[in-house]
């Protein structure tokens, strides 16, 4: 019988299970490991059960990581695999359970995902993997127990499949407020808008970063880009948009590699490494680790959100025209 468990997996093994997966940063193209298992092989080497293993620890960190970061359907995607990985260590007790007191098996494991769905939403930001690993499991058996000590069998109306595709979705989030001009305050937007811009790529040429950004430009203007990926822009920003044809702005962010080292990482929120390590040692580090191996990398666009330096929207021309301008073209 197909139970929450049950269609996790196979919406995952359906949508993500074909090929090869990174579960390090998120991206096998902008990972240094050259070889990805496929989902199926990797979720039976996690062990997250009493016998946690040192590996099984860093893959959890980094998926909750990623769970945590980037676009809405990124995210969706690896809460899924994060309640996957969690409750297939769910089902021998949930069986017990389901045979001791003589209730649904179904309805045991449907109560399972709420209360870790429950955890995962309700645990405050900044809370260590490894104390929402334990939140997680820990509100999954409490709803469990709960459940069955009600004294009675109730089943949900509506579909499991209804109840699962509800449950992951957060609330819709909007750009930060910074990172779009204030035609209130600005006394000329357009104009605040091609300084930002040209800032930006004067900072990036004298950084020799610039080529980088080029490449990223092009797609743009080739209409390689998923339209998820554009970031929302205002009337005036409309209008500019339709004389390229395309909507090409493009946030800060996406011009900076994706991830730093650890160490860099550290430095930039005011930490040495050993200071850094010792507060990841703690759970006390304020910014999410990705595990690549024995190494370890921080999402810049991550990084930026917990030092409040704003993502701003800027536009390719403006860009260009600041990288020239210090490059003496």
């Amino acid at each position: 019988m197909r139970d929450a468990f049950t269609i996790i997996t196979e919406r995952i093994l359906r949508d993500w299970g074909g090929g090869p997966i990174c579960a390090h940063v998120g991206n096998i193209q902008a990972c240094t490991i050259t070889k990805h298992p496929t989902y199926q092989v990797l979720r039976e080497k996690v062990r997250l059960g009493r016998t946690k293993t040192l590996a099984s620890l860093r893959l959890w960190e980094s998926v909750s990581t990623l769970a945590k970061e980037g676009s809405q359907q990124e995210r969706e995607k690896w809460l899924m695999i994060l309640l996957d990985l969690l409750t297939s260590h769910f089902g021998g007790w949930s069986k017990e359970l389901a045979r001791k007191w003589n209730y649904e098996l179904s309805d045991i494991r449907s109560a399972m995902v709420e209360g870790a769905l429950e955890a995962w939403f309700t645990t405050p930001a900044g809370t260590s993997s490894k104390k929402l690993l334990d939140a997680m499991m820990k509100d999954a058996f409490t709803k469990a127990r709960d459940l069955v000590e009600a004294g009675k069998s109730e089943t949900c109306a509506a579909s499991t499949e209804y109840l699962i595709a509800d449950a992951v979705h957060e609330e819709e989030t909007s750009l930060r407020a910074s990172s779009i001009v204030d035609a209130a305050t600005a006394v000329d937007p357009d104009t605040d808008e091609k300084i930002r811009g040209e800032r930006i790529g004067a900072l990036l040429q004298r950084m020799g970063a610039m080529d980088r950004a080029k490449i990223h430009h092009e797609k743009l203007r080739r209409g390689c880009r998923d339209e998820a990926e554009e970031p929302t822009i205002n009337a005036a920003q409309v209008g500019r948009s339709w004389v390229d044809g395309r909507n090409i702005y493009c946030r800060i962010s996406d011009l900076l590699p994706k991830h730093i080292g650890f160490n860099e990482a550290a430095n930039v929120v005011g930490l040495s490494p050993s200071q850094a390590s010792r507060l990841a040692g703690k759970d006390s580090l304020s910014f999410g680790v990705l595990w690549i191996g024995n190494s370890r990398v921080v999402s810049v666009a991550a990084l930026m959100n917990i030092t409040e330096i704003p993502d701003s929207i800027v536009h390719p021309d403006d860009v260009e025209n600041g990288a020239s301008h210090v490059g003496g073209e």
